[in-house]
């Protein structure tokens, strides 16, 4: 994790393989590793991936983290010396001085020592196969010489020959069998030391071996490894079933009288086949014996039967013989004897339940000390109080309700103790972190932690501070609650301009009227926070004078009549693209002898009336309203009438505004009764009417604008009417660019220098 986050610091491409790695992919990791030459690295643990790692695309090796196990490195670091390598491949190691690695590296190192020296200096490797006879110079026969007189630990009789054991009958005849790899058999060691092999003394039994080990150890050891060996035997005869012991009367050798008067001996197995006989044996005389002129003895099924035959006369002649038939029985079969006469019967339910009753016989005997149990009581209680413990008592009914009393009035006062601590910040202490010696605060009632100061705090000390400064530290959230009980305009604009905190205060943005649009409306809850609405009718309807209706991106809808907004309110959209705020008009809206303000917004006719041709305007601006627009879109397509109106001695100011879309009889913006506008930047285009229609004494400003591509007028001028062209662009009217009627009416061009710091006062037309 550390190297991930050192290279995503320093920007190189890699690739991880860990042990959480699923397999399906370790194989598309290494491919892309190996193919791609813009991954710069590849992080894998040691020990992680397995079969079929081929890292033959990296040139170096970097081992930042050593293992105890040098044969781990070596597997990874030959992960990229696989087939199909062929550039050189240097291999890295870093290690972290004064530490543990460095005792790591030097024990790795140890351990690769001692591999060389048991493998290498030992000369653990198999005697290669002499040539054929008559082929060869003479020193490969000096060497194929000097090979056979070393032993061949891996063949069968390798280890015997480093003991000196002799081998038995069985593994010589194989090893006779032996052939090399190639189909021919093995040479004989004719002479060892100058002496042949037929005549070597220096072969032992495993019992001189044992003796020659015995003597080269201290005596208690030796004691030692005799007592677990006699142990280790006698675990294996008391499970051996061809091992069969006398019985306990008659002894190992036979000394009892019963077996030895009928002529039944105890017969135990010796491991080699032979058999030791208990006591004198005697014939049946049903067997016959063979002779010596080679006749046949009886088969095993007459000698059985002969056997019965006996047992059943014996038997019938004394009575049975417990001994004798456990004598005969094997160990595991006298211990499920035994377990079955002796421990079965106790853990019946007959002797559970007299067991059971016994010992309450013997409890009723007892006599019980009641004034010891008392005292014993008392004194458990007393040490419960002292240890603060909750004891379960049954208190008596009439004083229930005086405890159920009492646990209210605790638990209460418990919990108005909390609610103190949580308003004053009592429970609020600062501590020291371990790990940055940084303090931090802590909540001992929650147990919660955090960098930052708790808000609790910093409200009781803008409380302090406001206490001090009076009116002008009140603290903000305070203020706002106060602010929200004037109106937007013009109380709270007032209130503004007392202070630097109090105009933060009044411009706070919990007074932003916020709309859904209609991709968002079905996703809001169904009881919407406050001052949030789903339509723009609901919004306008809740404002105030002055209020701020704020819409997201999106699209909103405005069904007929429109909207009728008679109240300073403004309307914010996108500023950066007006296309990504969309109000789809089905009547007009319509501002009406007050203030407004519109930024980024497109107002449009929905596509699915677009064949109704409704006679209406987008907008309008009627009875001495001033409506001021930046960045907008005003798109009339599809409907009859004028894309906006400005009727009535009113005053407007747009900046960056598209006008087009007007009917034939219609225009871009109509402008009449005293009405003064200022257009700047602006664009009138592709109207079927006339682009600028200014009658009845108005007077427009047109700065840095483009007034092209109309079916009728560029500026139609009637009944003295006035316009002030400044930088504005006319061209590609199909009636003209300008059009003036003999009423008075003028058309004036300014310069561009003058036009910056041109108004409506300071003109003289």
């Amino acid at each position: 994790d550390i190297l991930e986050s050192f290279l995503n610091l320093h920007g190189h491409t890699y690739l991880r393989l860990d042990g959480g790695t699923g397999v399906e992919k370790r194989q598309r990791l290494m491919d892309k590793f190996n193919n791609d030459t813009r991954v710069f690295c590849f992080i894998l643990s040691t020990r992680s991936g397995g079969l079929g790692i081929n890292l033959t695309g990296a040139d170096t090796v970097i081992f930042y983290d050593s293992d105890w196990n040098p044969a781990m490195d070596a597997q990874a670091q030959d992960r990229a010396h696989r087939i199909g390598q062929t550039r050189d491949v240097h291999i890295y190691r870093l290690v972290t001085g004064h530490s543990i690695e460095e005792n790591i590296l030097i024990k790795a190192k140890q351990k690769r020592h001692l591999d060389f020296l048991v493998m290498d200096e030992g000369k653990f490797h198999a005697t290669t196969t002499p040539a054929k006879a008559g082929h060869g110079s003479s020193a490969a026969k000096e060497e194929e010489k000097e090979a056979a007189d070393e032993p061949d630990i891996l063949s069968k009789g390798g280890l015997r020959d480093i003991l000196g054991v002799a081998a038995a009958r069985g593994d010589k005849l194989s090893e006779q069998q032996e052939v090399d790899d190639d189909g021919h058999p093995p040479p004989k060691q004719e002479e060892k030391n100058g002496k042949p092999s037929e005549s070597r003394d220096e072969e032992l039994s495993k019992e001189q071996i044992e003796s020659a080990m015995a003597s080269l150890e201290d005596e208690d050891d030796v004691r030692a490894m005799r007592g677990a060996q006699k142990e280790a035997e006698e675990e294996l005869q008391e499970f051996d079933e061809n091992v069969q012991y006398s019985e306990e009367n008659g002894g190992e050798k036979g000394g009892g009288d019963g077996s030895q008067e009928d002529g039944r001996g105890v017969e135990e197995k010796r491991p080699n086949g032979a058999k030791k006989s208990g006591g004198k044996k005697k014939t049946s005389g049903t067997s016959k014996p063979s002779n010596k002129k080679g006749k046949e003895t009886p088969s095993a099924e007459n000698e059985d039967e002969a056997m019965e035959k006996e047992f059943a006369a014996w038997q019938n002649k004394v009575g049975v013989d417990t001994a004798a038939i456990n004598a005969s029985l094997t160990p595991m079969e006298r211990y499920a004897l035994n377990f079955r006469e002796e421990k079965d019967p106790s853990e019946a339910l007959h002797a559970f339940a007299e067991q059971q009753r016994e010992e309450e016989d013997a409890s009723m005997e007892d006599e019980l000390d009641m004034e010891e149990i008392e005292r014993s009581k008392t004194e458990e209680e007393r040490r419960a109080i002292e240890d603060c413990d909750l004891l379960a008592t049954q208190p008596p009914p009439e004083a229930l309700p005086r405890q159920r009393q009492l646990y209210a009035r605790e638990k209460s006062r418990l919990r108005a103790e909390k609610l103190r601590r949580k308003l004053t910040g009592e429970n609020w202490e600062t501590r020291i972190d371990g790990l940055s010696d940084l303090p931090f605060w802590f909540n001992a009632d929650t147990g919660e932690a955090r960098w930052d100061k708790p808000a609790v705090l910093i409200g009781l000390e803008a409380e302090a501070l406001a206490r001090e400064r009076k009116w002008n530290a009140i603290p903000t959230k305070t203020l706002v609650c106060v602010m929200e009980y004037l109106v937007p305009f013009r109380d709270r604009m007032r209130c503004s301009a007392v202070c630097r905190h109090w105009r933060i205060a009044a411009t706070d943005i919990s007074f932003v009227k916020h709309v859904f649009p209609v991709e968002m409306g079905a996703l809001a809850p169904e009881k919407l926070e406050k001052n949030h609405f789903r339509t723009i009718a609901e919004a306008v309807d809740k404002a105030l004078p002055g209020d701020t209706i704020e819409l997201g991106d999106g699209h909103y809808w405005v069904n007929e009549p429109g909207l009728c907004i008679n109240i300073p309110i403004r309307l914010i959209g996108d500023e950066n693209d007006p296309s990504h705020v969309v109000v789809e008009l089905s009547g007009s809206i319509e501002f009406d002898g007050t203030s407004g303000w519109m930024e980024g917004v497109t107002l449009r006719r929905p596509r699915i009336v677009a064949d109704m041709k409704q006679s209406c305007e987008s907008l309008r601006v009627l009875d001495g309203g001033k409506f001021d627009m930046v960045h907008c879109v005003l798109d009339n397509e599809g409907n009859l009438g004028n894309v906006s109106r400005i009727a009535h001695s009113s005053k407007c100011r747009w900046e960056d505004v598209d006008i087009r879309g007007s009917c034939p009889r219609g225009c871009g913006i109509s402008i009449e009764d005293r009405c003064q506008v200022e257009l700047v930047q602006c664009r009138v285009s592709n109207n079927l009417g006339d682009g600028v229609r200014c009658k009845n004494d108005s007077t427009v400003m047109l700065r840095d604008c483009h007034i092209e591509e109309n079916s009728g007028f560029g500026i139609y001028l009637s009944n003295q009417s006035h316009c002030l062209l400044a930088g504005t662009s006319l061209r590609n009217n199909d009636l003209g660019d300008k059009n003036t009627e003999e009423d008075g009416s003028t058309i004036c061009a300014m310069a561009e220098s003058n036009g910056d710091n041109a108004s409506f006062s300071s003109i003289k037309l």
